[in-house]
């Protein structure tokens, strides 16, 4: 009896739905105003998204520059004190 009850059970959720998760509907029925709409919305949220890439990229960026300032600044002290005790 449990095997006939597992066996309904499986096929009733193997049916396969009327529209996946996620999936619009057909193109047929939507009112192209809102398809226009929603299309333009991921176009501005791509540019946006490109937009915070590059800003985040040059934020990185001008970090390196500094880090490799200091390090250049570390360097010639260190080699200016070392100059320094060689000669005496």
């Amino acid at each position: 009896m449990q095997d006939q009850a597992v066996a309904q059970s499986l096929s009733d959720t193997n049916e396969p739905t009327s529209m996946p998760h996620g999936a619009a509907p057909p193109a047929t029925h939507q009112d192209p105003i809102a398809r226009l709409d929603r299309a333009l919305q991921r176009i501005s949220f791509a540019l946006e998204k490109g937009k915070q890439t590059q800003q985040h990229h040059a934020l990185n960026t001008q970090e390196l520059v500094a880090n490799v300032d200091a390090l250049i600044c570390r360097v010639r002290d260190t080699l200016a004190q070392t100059a320094g005790t060689e000669e005496k």
